[in-house]
């Protein structure tokens, strides 16, 4: 058992938290992720899991907070849980690769609504941010992977004690109730790898993030909750994985993990975006007619997480190793619209992703070795050590700022876009945030004719 009570590390942290000693490169990271997260949520606001949850809260409208693209305003919480699933439906937002987590998408969403309804600055946010984003993946890079190999999807655990952080720090909790509020949101923590391949994984990223909001609010409220939900035999690193060990949040402060976050050049589970940097470059050297078997050498976590052998829809094909191999293979690449249901339904790729074997060798999701055996007897291999996005290999600011006009661009204008650009790099200068979310929150749509 551990010697020092880890949920009081863990609040300490984000109390202390002052935004001007934070190392510059973390601020830096911080806004990349930001950026990102409003292309990706834009996006994926276009996708029918955006509807449907526009339809099932219908009655929920008018409130003071943002539904990024849908033009309409509703309650913290509902913007939250709208926001966090967007974010997170094209699995093409960013990625902890030691956590195995996608820390951005809840949190983002959870904090941006509670700023917005509550008048806070830009530099508010980005400290917010920070201390629910190093909360989230220092747990993360301890109890990632054993959560992902009982069965859990670590964001939709984690990140609800994450983004509580973010919200009771953006709020201005005391220690005792930022305590509070990370125990109410442990005691609503969940998410499963069953759910991958359907519109329940990105539920899980909407649900953290709207149950950030309530946990804090609640918290503030003066409801009360378990104090110490990381520590002791009860609390939830040892009922959900085994694991109470002093390592957790032990660097929190000195070690900025949010330098390490990934942005994702490929909508699709970041485990198996170092076996798509290896096909794309076999690609020229391949006769895929000509093609016996393909073995893919990567993670234990793919092969947990992302290896659906034959993908029925696009949301599937996002955690097949075997279809995005067989895709980048014949030359299609892996941009954010190739993992579609259309994609599924061709031939010629189904035919190959049949042929490739994933062999669990590697510890870490950003490696992979891909090798194809053809007919004839000629084998043509390559490895990579770090994907592309990943740490090892990272997305420059121009690449992100390029995914971002991608994303942006058809779904609020070029100007608009450009102008959240602007206004992101100079986000701890900003005296409050509505100008940024009435940019990002698009036309109203039109109503029908009653």
């Amino acid at each position: 058992m551990s010697s020092s009570p880890l949920t009081s590390r863990f609040v300490d942290f984000a109390v202390g938290l002052d935004l001007r000693a934070v190392p510059e490169n973390a601020v830096r990271a911080a806004k990349s992720a930001i950026l990102d997260w409003i292309g990706v949520t834009l996006a994926g606001s276009a996708e029918p899991l955006a509807a449907a949850l526009l339809a099932a809260t219908g009655g929920d409208r008018g409130g003071p907070c943002t539904v990024v693209g849908a033009g309409l305003r509703t309650s913290p919480g509902t913007a939250a849980l709208v926001n966090g699933a967007c974010a997170h439906a094209l699995d093409y937002d960013d990625y902890l690769a030691e956590g195995v987590i996608h820390g951005t998408a809840p949190l983002m969403a959870a904090l941006l609504p509670v700023a917005e309804a509550r008048g806070r600055t830009g530099a508010d946010l980005l400290r917010a941010f920070l201390a629910g984003y190093e909360v989230q993946a220092h747990l993360s890079s301890v109890l990632g992977q054993p959560l992902i190999h009982r069965g859990f999807h670590p964001t939709g655990v984690l990140t609800h004690l994450g983004s509580a952080i973010g919200v009771g720090a953006l709020i201005g909790l005391p220690r005792e109730r930022l305590a509070t509020c990370l125990g109410l949101a442990g005691a609503q923590a969940a998410g499963l790898l069953t759910s991958f391949g359907t519109m329940a994984k990105p539920f899980h990223a909407g649900k953290a993030a709207a149950d950030a909001v309530l946990s804090a609010f609640l918290a503030e409220a003066g409801f009360t909750g378990s104090p110490a939900v990381l520590d002791g035999e009860r609390g939830l690193p040892m009922v959900l994985t085994g694991i109470d060990d002093d390592r957790l949040g032990a660097e929190l402060g000195t070690r900025w993990l949010v330098v390490d976050n990934a942005v994702k050049p490929y909508a699709a589970c970041g485990a198996i975006h170092a076996a798509i940097d290896a096909a794309i470059r076999l690609a020229p050297l391949v006769d895929p007619a000509r093609v016996e078997r393909i073995r893919c050498d990567v993670s234990a976590v793919t092969v947990r997480a992302a290896a659906i052998p034959r993908p029925a829809s696009g949301l599937e094909a996002k955690f097949s190793t075997q279809y995005a191999v067989a895709s980048a293979l014949l030359g299609a690449g892996a941009p954010a619209w190739h993992f579609t249901d259309r994609g599924t339904q061709r031939a010629d790729v189904m035919a190959l992703t049949e042929r490739v074997d994933l062999v669990s060798t590697y510890e870490r999701i950003t490696q992979a070795r891909v090798e194809v055996l053809q007919t004839d007897g000629t084998r043509h291999a390559d490895v990579i050590d770090w994907a592309k996005g990943s740490p090892g290999n990272p997305m420059t600011s121009e690449d992100t700022a390029r995914k971002f006009l991608d994303l942006a661009t058809g779904r609020i204008g070029p100007s608009a876009a450009a102008e959240v650009v602007a206004l992101v790099d100079g986000l701890d200068k900003q005296p409050d945030l509505r100008d940024l979310a009435a940019l990002v929150r698009g036309a109203e749509p039109a109503r029908a004719d009653v």
